[in-house]
Parts: C-alpha cells; structure tokens; sequence
C-alpha cells in the first residue's frame, strides 16, 4: 500500500493529525492517493466470504472495487470522528481489476452541506489501474458527526 499520508492533515508542529472535521473539508480538494495491489492474499479472503462468487483465476472479482474505494477512503481521510454515518453509495464500474494490477485510488471532497441540523460530506473515489485505465469511480455521502 502506497500513497499520500493519512488525510494530509497533521497541524503546523507535526503532531498528531488533527481530527478531519466537518469544518475542515474542502469542497474541490483532493485528499491523496492509496495505491494497492489486489494479490492472492486480498482475493483469497473475497473467496472465503464469498465462495460462489465465480470469476476469472487471475481477475478480482467486481466487488473488489469497493472494497478499494473503502480502504482508500478509510486512510486517507483520517482521523475521522466517531460517529459517522455512510448514508449513501453509488459506483460506476470500468476496466476489470485483475492480480497484480496496481490501483491508485484518488479520493476528493466534491460537496459539504448543513441539511435540517446534520453535516452531510460528499467524497468521489475514483481508481485507475497502472495503465490509467479507469477501474471505478464511486461517490460517498456521509453524515459527519462533527
């Protein structure tokens, strides 16, 4: 796993990262990048859970996809406050993920709003593979708990 620090959101001594709170997010700002690739290891747990999915011996399966969006959105934007909710998720698949395929997973805060008393946050995940091939592009609404 390779890619930008955690959230990018230490405070000016270096401390510990400052939790990302609602205030904090940045309509139009990319948050980094995770880079991973799925290996036998990531696949063989997808098996474990899901024994009859069936696809191909050298792909990941298209469940795969979300599976790097959450790991991309889990590093990138953190700490995180306790409390969030994921109210909303919609992915649009691309190329198929395959074994050893490298995936950067960009992830960027496309809206925040106040909606009847609640922090609502809107991030886009998009993944391409080593090729710049896109493999998903997906879009997250939460519910900021502060």
């Amino acid at each position: 796993m390779s890619g930008s620090q955690p959230g990018e959101n230490t405070d000016a001594s270096g401390q510990e990262p400052a939790v990302l709170t609602f205030d904090r997010f940045v309509v139009g700002k990319s948050y980094g990048s995770l880079t991973e690739a799925p290996d036998d290891a990531l696949v063989g747990h997808w098996r474990r859970l899901y024994p009859q999915d069936d696809f191909p011996p050298d792909g990941a399966p298209p469940g795969m996809a979300t599976v790097l969006m959450m790991r991309a959105y889990m590093h990138l934007l953190s700490p995180r406050p306790p409390g969030n909710i994921h109210a909303r998720q919609q992915m649009t698949l691309g190329a198929p993920i395959r074994l050893g395929d490298s995936v950067s997973t960009q992830v960027e805060c496309i809206a925040k709003e106040l909606r009847r008393e609640r922090r609502y946050v809107t991030v886009r995940a998009r993944g391409t593979n080593q090729h710049g091939i896109p493999c998903f592009d997906g879009v997250l609404t939460l519910i900021w708990a502060a």
